[in-house]
């Protein structure tokens, strides 16, 4: 079972009002509170087209409903989530790229902290080891990743 920290990257199993099940990727964890019987209950931001809102909170033993991004290492990740990872990477790096967190907790509004000129650049080093590992293991999904942001960048 993993263990969570507010503000951690997190990947969720949700349901979607318009297309069923779906999987999302780097969701912020807002709030964890320790659980007798499944050793924390966690809280996400979740998509806007999440069937039950945001935040929505999930047991940490799940391991059918939420997993850590970066829980295993960078070479046993499939294709899907270094992409998932590379795209995270590549915003964060950006000029002027910030993150929402909860200081407050999951009872009030999110705050944009940008981040600093040095993790930028930690950002821009993580974000090509997850090019380089992804155009090694797939380069397929590579090519359909570059194919993807050419016509649509990764938005910040």
């Amino acid at each position: 079972m993993s263990e969570y920290e507010r503000d951690d990257r997190v990947a969720v199993l949700y349901l979607s009002k318009t297309n069923g099940t779906c999987l999302a990727h780097n969701r912020t964890v807002i709030h964890v509170e320790p659980h007798r019987e499944h050793g924390q209950r966690v809280w996400v931001n979740m998509p806007h087209d999440a069937a039950a809102g945001s935040p929505h909170d999930f047991f940490a033993d799940d391991g059918e409903g939420i997993w850590p991004m970066e829980d295993e290492p960078i070479e046993d990740q499939l294709p899907v989530r270094l992409a998932a990872n590379l795209d995270w990477y590549i915003a964060a790096a950006a000029p002027g790229s910030s993150r929402l967190t909860w200081p407050s907790g999951r009872g009030h509004l999110p705050v944009r902290v940008p981040f600093t000129d040095k993790a930028r650049a930690l950002h821009a080093r993580m974000a090509w080891h997850y090019l380089q590992q992804l155009r090694a293991v797939d380069p397929r999904a590579f090519e359909d990743w570059v194919a993807q942001h050419k016509a649509a960048p990764v938005p910040q």
